[in-house]
């Protein structure tokens, strides 16, 4: 990104619309429009150094920082983007999509034959009602939580509480507060036991 210009791409942007807003007096707002996007809020203070600052051995410290920001930036929001692609197609065990393919995009010589023409294979494929050759990512549901029912009654003996749904009941039954219930109420029973009658 940066030897594709992006630096010069930023400080284009900010000479034409931030530093305005700025010098009305409006701060800058990083959670509207293009602003939001990777590298704004990450380079705003390189940004604003006067230009002859920038070069300075300050300046260059500042710009270092900025590139790592980003960079820890865009590896935080590509966890974000997995985890949100897992837990919508490949976790929800009660939702019915469509196959999701895993198109390799490491390699920017391989574009055509590893993403384009795959790409264009799995959609043609899908739309012709024909078998694709390549294998869609499998679901990582496990059978128990498919069969799981949202709106189930489980009673837990133990903490003597109602737990509406399964994967509520199951997460309850792991929890530390049930933990602490049981091992409370075995000790209750441990000292009734050894009480002489």
């Amino acid at each position: 990104m940066l030897r594709g210009g992006l630096l010069q791409e930023l400080e284009a942007f900010h000479r034409r619309h931030n530093l305005r807003r700025l010098q009305e007096g409006q701060p800058p707002d990083y959670t509207k429009g293009i602003f939001q996007t990777l590298g704004f809020k990450e380079f705003h203070e390189y940004l604003m150094l006067p230009e002859e600052e920038k070069s300075s051995e300050q300046g260059q410290k500042l710009l270092e920082m900025s590139i790592d920001n980003m960079k820890m930036a865009t590896r935080r929001y590509a966890r974000r983007q997995n985890k949100m692609t897992r837990g919508r197609f490949l976790e929800h065990p009660n939702r019915e999509i469509p196959s999701i393919y895993e198109l390799d995009t490491t390699n920017i010589e391989l574009w055509d034959t590893e993403v384009r023409e795959k790409a264009i294979h799995i959609v043609e494929s899908f739309l012709n009602g024909e078998e694709c050759r390549f294998q869609p990512l499998k679901s990582q549901v496990d059978d128990e939580r498919k069969n799981d029912d949202e709106n189930s009654y489980n009673y837990c003996n133990v903490c003597e509480r109602i737990i509406i749904g399964d994967r509520t009941y199951r997460i309850h039954m792991k929890s530390n507060k049930h933990k602490k219930v049981l091992k409370k109420k075995n000790e209750e029973a441990k000292k009734n036991q050894d009480v002489p009658k």
